[in-house]
């Protein structure tokens, strides 16, 4: 197997797709999952508050740390299942400060410039116990990371609003390399 230096990222807001996308992408190539939804998970379990909608500045240093973790444990992934990057683009919304290691976290060296983006699809969104927010502000999360992408030197390529099966079709006619 493979592996890769740099990661594809496949973002957008909640309820997009992009884990459906992912456990497809992962029959062919490695993929890493998703971290934010395992914390929130723990967290639920151990009563605590580590969650975007209660104690956002812990979530995103429970998220950051986990990621890290598991960029290092996963050498061979070419997807992952949003970056860290996202953190900031939360962090922004709810008007909150940006530490240090996100803003500064190189992650042109670790990630592909171009971004996979899963748009909100009403069609398709759902709440469930680890994903509260509605979907106006899935809208307003989504142009928050939008911009951060942007800001921090990436391609942000929209996915077409379709199945997976084309959704991957898209992604393979652009990647950058393989």
């Amino acid at each position: 197997m493979a592996e890769y230096s740099k990661k594809y990222i496949i973002t957008g807001a909640p309820g997009t797709g992009k884990t459906t996308l992912i456990k497809d992408l992962e029959k062919e190539f490695p993929c890493m999952h998703e971290v934010s939804r395992k914390v929130i998970l723990k967290e639920q379990e151990n009563g605590g508050d580590a969650m975007p909608w209660q104690d956002l500045e812990k979530f995103v240093a429970l998220v950051y740390d986990a990621f890290i973790i598991k960029l290092d444990l996963n050498p061979k992934a070419l997807f992952t299942d949003r970056s860290i990057l996202d953190l900031i683009a939360y962090l922004r919304l709810d008007g909150k400060t940006i530490p240090q290691q996100l803003d500064t976290f190189p992650y042109l060296d670790k990630f592909h410039r171009k971004v996979f983006f899963a748009p909100v699809w009403e069609a398709i969104y759902q709440k469930d116990s680890q994903r509260l927010q509605d979907f106006d502000h899935c809208v307003a999360l989504e142009k928050a990371l939008v911009n951060i992408y942007r800001e921090k030197g990436f391609e942000v390529v929209r996915l077409p609003e379709d199945t997976v099966g084309k959704r991957i079709r898209f992604i393979y006619e652009n990647l950058n390399q393989v």
